[in-house]
């Protein structure tokens, strides 16, 4: 087991085995698990770019939460469109299955149950896409109570 700092092309390697988990907000722990990456390496790369996203490109707060809110807004919408489409597979393969059967066959429980699944899971991303999506930012809630603040003391 080598020890010390990876030379200048393995922390390229790294960087870019570690950035999609990091792209996709998933944490530290599963980068780590998933890549084989030590938990302390992955926990300096995210560092350096949240460090970066936060100084140099976003320096503002409500800039930042904004790209925030749209970042997980297209994670949301990746894990919809594959929730979509392993749920129309399944409804194909049960369609199919009844044209053969001349009828509903007795399919697995399992089966209806995954549908079930597709349907709810479906549903609490639509719920916290649409939650996401209609919570006022920072600023605007900010805006609205100082409204509210000189509109209660006559000032406005």
């Amino acid at each position: 087991m080598s020890r010390g700092r990876p030379s200048k092309a393995k922390q390229l390697q790294i960087e870019r085995r570690l950035r999609p988990y990091f792209e996709k907000m998933l944490t530290v722990s599963l980068a780590a698990r998933e890549t084989g990456v030590n938990p302390n390496t992955v926990k300096k790369y995210y560092k350096i770019w949240y460090n970066e996203i936060m100084s140099t490109e976003h320096p503002d707060f409500i800039k930042r939460s904004k790209i925030t809110i749209s970042n997980a807004n297209i994670a949301l919408d990746n894990q919809l469109s594959k929730l979509y489409k392993l749920q129309a597979m399944q409804e194909k393969q049960i369609k199919h299955s009844i044209k053969q059967n001349k009828g509903i066959p007795h399919l697995e429980n399992n089966i209806y149950k995954t549908g079930i699944l597709f349907a709810e899971k479906i549903s609490e991303l639509i719920l916290k896409k649409t939650n996401l999506t209609t919570t006022p930012t920072a600023d605007v809630t900010l805006s609205n109570e100082i409204k509210e603040y000189l509109i209660e003391n006559g000032t406005a």
